[in-house]
Formats: C-alpha cells, structure tokens, sequence
C-alpha cells in the first residue's frame, strides 16, 4: 500500500498527505501500480463528466474531464510529449536534441503536439457512445506500456527523473504492469458490444515498441520525456480503437 500511495504522490497533484520513505527498490517496484494509478485519475474524470452531463451538452462535459486530467496529473505526461515533439523534429544532432528535451522552454512542435494531443482527447471523448469508458480506461493504457518503454532500455543521460526506472525494471514488474492493465481494460471492454476490441491491448503493446524502437533510433534510448510522449501517443491510439470499434462495429 506504501508504494502504491507513493506512486500515487508521484504521478498526481492528488492532496495524499501521507509521508513515505523513498527508495530506488519502492520506485522501481511502484511501476507495477501504475496502471491503478490511471484507473484512479481516470475515475476522477469520469466522474467530473457524470456530474457536469446532467447541466451541460455531452461535448463541454468532456472537454472539461480531459481539463480534468490535466489537473490531476499537473500535465506531466503531455509536458513529455512537449518535450519530446521539440526535440526529435529539431533537425538536430542527438546530443542537441537531448539539451532541447531539458529545456523549460515550449517550441513550435511542442505547441502543436500539445494541441493536437489535446484537440483530438476532446473530439474522440465527446463523440464516443460511451465516453465514461474512453475517460476511465485511457489512462490506464498510456500507463501500461510503461514497462515495455523502460525494460532494458537505455538512459541516455548520466542523471534525471528516468534514470530511476529506465534500464532497471525487471521482466516480473513490467509483465505484472502489463498485465494489471490489460486485466482493468478488457474488463471494460468486455461490456462493449465489440468482442474484438479484447484484442486491443496487444495492438497497443505493439505500437508501444513501436514507439520505443523510433525513439531510440533517434537519441539513442529513453528518457522520462519520451515515457511522457509514450503515455500520451498510446492513450490518442486507444480512443482511436474505440472510435473504429463504434464506428464499425465488426
């Protein structure tokens, strides 16, 4: 429970006024909850859209539960997509692109990654038959990947916030934070009326190593920017396999 509430202090502006000791074993093993943790901000959203539903159009409801995540989370995962958008469509060499990814400052292409990212949650949410489940069960997929960004990948830089998990996860912590978020997913999933979207976790889990073979072909490893950028890039993916499913229904 220790390590689950740090993760929770970690990855969330949530008011957890609980002290616990941090350590690299805690931080390490806290990645098998992070998927929990995106069940919880995503239950939060939900429920920001449930109650905002009953005075407003369906559309501003989910604008205001994707603003809602932001808040939760303090924009932590889309600074990363900021971040990393900058940085890899610089045109610059690998050492330049990893200066650009510390810079505070936002560019272009963070700007618009930003919108995009944005934009997109928004329209998906607002069209979605059933936007509680895109709401509940998007943060949990971004946060499910994450070990297959981190495992036996390479960190870049001699310091910073990723050196802490990149490179130094086990294979049991990044199946068990696989697995957690499939189990919470397809649970979801089941309810909708498309038994192939069951299968849209391991089109996930490829795209993430998809991602991660792209990232590291360009700066050579990951980073916590681009574990940010990764979160971001498949929770777009996953409403998008909710748009295809609703749209289709095959």
């Amino acid at each position: 429970m220790r390590t689950f509430i740090l993760a929770l202090q970690l990855m969330t502006r949530l008011p957890i006024h609980k002290e616990i000791q941090v350590t690299d074993e805690r931080l390490i093993r806290g990645v098998m909850y992070w998927p929990l943790v995106g069940a919880v901000t995503g239950a939060i959203d939900c429920a920001v859209f449930a109650a905002l539903s009953f005075f407003v159009p369906k559309s501003v409801a989910a604008m205001f539960a994707v603003l809602c995540q932001l808040c939760v989370t303090g924009g932590f995962h889309l600074d990363g997509l900021c971040d990393t958008a900058d940085a890899i469509y610089s045109a610059r060499t690998r050492e330049r692109m990893l200066e650009i990814m510390k810079d505070s400052r936002v560019g272009t292409n963070g700007v618009i990654a930003a919108i995009f990212d944005i934009g997109l949650k928004f329209i998906i949410i607002s069209q979605l038959e059933n936007p509680v489940l895109g709401l509940l069960l998007a943060p949990v997929a971004g946060k499910c990947i994450q070990g297959i960004l981190m495992y036996k990948a390479v960190y870049p830089r001699e310091k910073g916030l990723g050196h802490s998990y990149i490179g130094r996860i086990g294979a049991g912590i990044m199946v068990v934070c696989l697995l957690c978020g499939v189990v919470i997913m397809d649970a979801g999933l089941f309810l909708t009326d498309h038994d192939w979207l069951l299968l849209l976790p391991a089109v996930l889990a490829l795209a993430a190593l998809g991602f991660r073979k792209y990232i590291e072909g360009k700066i050579g490893g990951m980073t916590g920017d681009t574990l940010g950028a990764g979160s971001e890039v498949i929770e777009l993916l996953f409403l998008l396999g909710l748009m295809i499913g609703q749209r289709f229904g095959f």
